[in-house]
């Protein structure tokens, strides 16, 4: 009867632990605010454990020539694409229940992330794991730390913070009813008493592209929704059931176009830099990353998004053909 040798579950054990902990490091919900209840919590850190065993046992499994465990082991991890589907139909089914929503957006920028991490903890215990095998247990202890770190640096993307600036501006009413966050015109507020608490407690902030990039960001209403999601969670907003005039908004200017918009708010908490913070930390949405926004027009005295002639003027748009302000072209993932 054939037996196999004693089996070295060192490699298994530092590729499990390393798979771990880059889980756990993820697993917080200062951008998201998701998981917050202890349950989400113990769910995802059973995935965590689940995906760590999975990659640091395929080492192990092939060392050993248990080709029919690697099979299995390989088949388990394909059960993950499910918690895309899940996360997002739990951030759907919440999206019901709370005041300043999300958007599909961000609930989908979310639910891609749970599904990446999973898999990059499955990634580093399969890595660290084999580097212990071949290479020895400090070896496989430095790869592992080194993972940690890059996976980490990886998953964090770019923000809003990155791409755009974002400065307070003075809350104001122009025309009797029209709301202005500094020079961006927001919307009407029809009730004086509306006006009157947006005067006295209401805070805005504008924000101004830095690069294409950045302008891209702003045009896609999924990214401004997400901006006005992060805003409500970090200041709180005075807002109930029935009071769309309350509602924190993140518009535009127009119909200048010139890609700034502006925010505002009527919060709980009247603090500024934190209302900045949280618009700075919010993440940059996978549908506005790598957007095209063809411009006809110049957005600012630097000519970012128009298109110049060899004498330096901008161009302009032929008299016969509408000109078009801005277009959001979806982007397509690579």
């Amino acid at each position: 009867m054939h037996s196999t040798g004693p089996i070295n579950w060192t490699p298994m054990i530092v590729g499990f632990v390393a798979g771990f902990i880059s889980r756990v490091l993820a697993l917080r919900s200062g951008r998201s605010h998701f998981p917050g209840f202890p349950s989400g919590y113990i769910s995802q850190i059973a995935l965590g454990v689940i995906a760590a065993m999975v990659g640091s046992s395929i080492t192990v499994s092939l060392a050993g020539k248990e080709f029919t465990a690697a099979t299995f082991l390989t088949l388990a991890a394909t059960q993950f694409r499910d918690v895309r589907n899940t996360e997002r139909k739990t951030l759907e089914a919440e999206e019901q229940l709370i005041l300043v929503g999300r958007g599909a957006g961000y609930i989908e920028g979310i639910a891609v992330t749970y599904e990446a991490r999973n898999y990059l903890a499955m990634l580093v215990a399969l890595v660290v794991s084999a580097a212990t095998q071949f290479f020895g247990l400090w070896v496989g202890i430095g790869v592992g730390v080194a993972s940690i770190l890059v996976g980490e640096r990886f998953m964090s993307g770019p923000r809003i913070g990155d791409v755009c600036e974002v400065e307070p501006a003075p809350v104001r009413f122009e025309k009797g009813s029209l709301l202005y966050a500094g020079d961006v015109m927001m919307m009407e507020v029809g009730l004086k008493g509306s006006r009157e608490r947006y005067l006295q407690h209401g805070l805005a902030v504008v924000l101004t592209p830095k690069n294409p990039r950045g302008q891209a960001a702003l045009w896609n209403v999924a990214q401004r929704q997400a901006i006005a999601h992060e805003a409500a969670a970090a200041v709180g907003t005075q807002k109930d059931v029935g009071y769309p005039e309350q509602t924190p908004l993140c518009r535009m200017e127009m119909p200048n176009a010139t890609g700034r918009a502006g925010l505002t708010i009527i919060p709980v908490h009247r603090d500024v830099n934190r209302l900045i913070r949280a618009i700075k930390n919010t993440p940059v949405l996978e549908s506005s990353k790598w957007a095209r926004m063809p411009m006809t027009n110049p957005i600012s005295s630097s000519g970012m998004g128009g298109e110049e002639s060899s004498s330096g003027t901008a161009s302009k748009p032929s008299p016969s053909a509408p000109t078009v302000r801005s277009a959001h072209v979806p982007s397509q993932e690579v």
